[in-house]
């Protein structure tokens, strides 16, 4: 199985992390919603966003497994007992 650490979603989940730690210290100035008062907590969501990004990046695809399975099963086809 080839694993690729930075794929679409881990960049995407560090983006992420790093505007809720922003928000987090800045506070309020940084991250809000426009249209809606700010209750100084925004960068909760985003950093649940990004963890939940990076799980999804971290796990590996279904199209691996199967890849996986369908080269196990033609090595095995190829074995003459």
């Amino acid at each position: 199985m080839q694993f690729r650490w930075w794929n679409s979603f881990t960049v995407l989940s560090v983006i992420l992390i790093a505007i809720s730690v922003i928000g987090m210290i800045a506070g309020e100035r940084m991250v809000f919603d426009p249209g809606r008062p700010t209750s100084g907590r925004e960068w909760l969501l985003y950093l649940l966003a990004g963890v939940l990004m990076l799980v999804n990046g971290l796990l590996p695809s279904s199209q691996d497994a199967g890849a996986r399975a369908d080269t196990e099963k033609r090595s095995g086809e190829k074995e003459i007992p």
